[in-house]
């Protein structure tokens, strides 16, 4: 039995009503949920029954209708929709309202969130550049107690954050690939990704320990997360038909060359099933739930994060207060 795991939720704001989630939120902190996560979108990553909602904005509702959970957002990437002042800004004052529960995830984003508004997608080693600097200026903003001036090769500024929280807010690095995760080792309190246990064991973790470790941190105390998408329901094939409207996430053309949620959404009916079960935690028990997120802390995983994206979304509070929560305690 691994060490105690925590378990977070994502209620996903590309995949359900925001009404309907905010109803939803006070079971996930009676259920005994460690966070909540919410993820910055523009776009659902399919049309039929997609949803787009502000996640900064839906993760103010989550703290206001809750006690003592935790909720983090992810802003991805920084510079091109999102000023990293104005992410410490809005970010400084959530902390200041609800003081030790707020914290902040970065990474280098999709195209389908940026490029369709902005009409600009730079290199994968412009945007974790971008990035880099992005966290440094945001921490800059956090800490310093006069005003500053910062000059770096994406970001121009002069600013004071005159209110700021008591307490220091967690800064999560996204990763999906080696770059993020040296950058989250290097910069942040931890790091988040996704992609099946093994690829956390031979590619992510490795990368963000060795940074950490360069940089004069202590890996083992920082936090490491897993998002990892679930479809759970008593009829394993509601599950299965489910997740298979989130396949286009599996198809790397999606996230660059192909934006439109309509084409998204027909190429992942070209996915496999074995590949979605493969990819997702596509479960009918419990015991399949628990057997899939045992895999990750087995591998150093400290949190597992439910990304939602299951045909009846009201049964995860239950099922994991009764089994996932209590195995993991």
């Amino acid at each position: 039995m691994p060490k105690r795991l925590k378990i977070g939720i994502c209620p996903v704001v590309v995949e359900y009503d925001p009404v309907d989630i905010i109803k939803r939120v006070p079971l996930y902190e009676e259920a005994g949920f460690d966070l909540l996560w919410e993820g910055d979108h523009t776009l659902p990553w399919h049309h039929t029954n997609g949803h787009c909602s502000a996640a900064n904005i839906m993760c103010e509702a989550y703290l206001q209708r809750t006690t003592h959970i935790a909720c983090h957002y992810m802003v991805a990437p920084l510079g091109l929709r999102n000023h990293p002042v104005d992410v410490a800004l809005q970010t400084a004052t959530m902390a200041m309202l609800h003081e030790g529960r707020v914290g902040l995830h970065v990474g280098a984003g999709e195209a389908m969130n940026e490029n369709t508004v902005t009409g600009v997608w730079p290199t994968n080693a412009e945007r974790v550049a971008r990035v880099e600097e992005a966290i440094q200026l945001i921490k800059k903003c956090w800490t310093s107690q006069d005003y500053f001036t910062f000059k770096g090769r994406y970001f121009k500024t002069f600013f004071y954050l005159y209110d700021k929280p008591k307490q220091t807010i967690p800064l999560i690095g996204v990763a999906g690939g080696v770059k993020m995760a040296k950058v989250a080792g290097k910069y942040c309190d931890g790091i988040l990704s996704l992609g099946p246990p093994e690829y956390f064991k031979s590619v992510i973790l490795p990368a963000f320990n060795s940074a950490a470790r360069e940089a004069g941190r202590d890996p083992d105390k920082m936090e490491k997360m897993a998002f990892v998408d679930t479809s759970y329901h008593p009829d394993f094939e509601q599950a299965l038909k489910k997740a298979r409207l989130y396949g286009g996430v599996l198809i790397p053309e999606c996230y660059s060359i192909t934006q439109d949620p309509r084409v998204i959404e027909s190429r992942s009916t070209l996915v496999r099933d074995d590949a979605l079960i493969a990819a997702f935690n596509v479960a009918s028990k419990p015991d399949q739930i628990i057997s899939r997120f045992e895999e990750y802390a087995k591998v150093g995983v400290t949190t597992v994060i439910w990304a939602e994206i299951s045909p009846d979304p009201w049964l995860t509070p239950k099922v994991c207060k009764e089994h996932v929560i209590p195995y993991f305690s």
